[in-house]
């Protein structure tokens, strides 16, 4: 089973969409414990609902939270550059897994991804592959990208949704 790391603004999208379960349910899904804080210890002194889904997915077996061990080909990577705990994390767990993609939407670290061919979609596309897969239908997949709409930038959104609800 292929597996997926996932950093805060990823899951959070994910989660509010609807279809993180679904995700669960087809591949590997790990965080780390920065994630965790961020997306769940965070988010429920601040009563998100998603946070507590999460910590169920969690408790559930279903979503993994993992430590990381520092890898020496990231630091280099984030030398000199400001990022999050979260994604810095992120992406040593990517490394220490050997995982197939991060899931991001936030600009700057994929700036940093792309700049070094390190796999990655965004939550907007992993719906659509979701569809493209047949692990949802075409009714799913346009609720769940409606689901998230607000918190999607205008730029993310259109390519993921309206060549997605133009080709099928």
């Amino acid at each position: 089973m292929n597996k997926i790391i996932l950093d805060s603004d990823g899951l959070i999208k994910l989660t509010k969409s609807g279809c993180l379960m679904k995700i669960l349910n087809s591949f590997q899904c790990s965080i780390t414990e920065e994630v965790y804080d961020e997306t769940v210890i965070r988010g429920m002194e601040r009563a998100h609902d998603d946070a507590y889904e999460i910590n169920g997915l969690i408790k559930e077996g279903k979503l993994k939270v993992e430590n990381i061990k520092n890898n020496k080909l990231v630091e280099n990577m984030l030398e000199n550059r400001t990022f999050g705990v979260g994604e810095c994390s992120t992406l040593h767990l990517f490394h220490n897994l050997y995982a197939k993609v991060i899931v991001t939407d936030d600009r700057a670290f994929l700036n940093l991804l792309d700049r070094n061919n390190i796999s990655y979609i965004i939550p907007t596309d992993l719906i659509v592959r979701l569809y493209e897969l047949k692990v949802i239908t075409k009714d799913e997949s346009i609720n769940f990208l409606d689901a998230i709409k607000v918190y999607v930038s205008g730029q993310q959104f259109p390519v993921s949704y309206f060549v997605f609800i133009q080709a099928v």
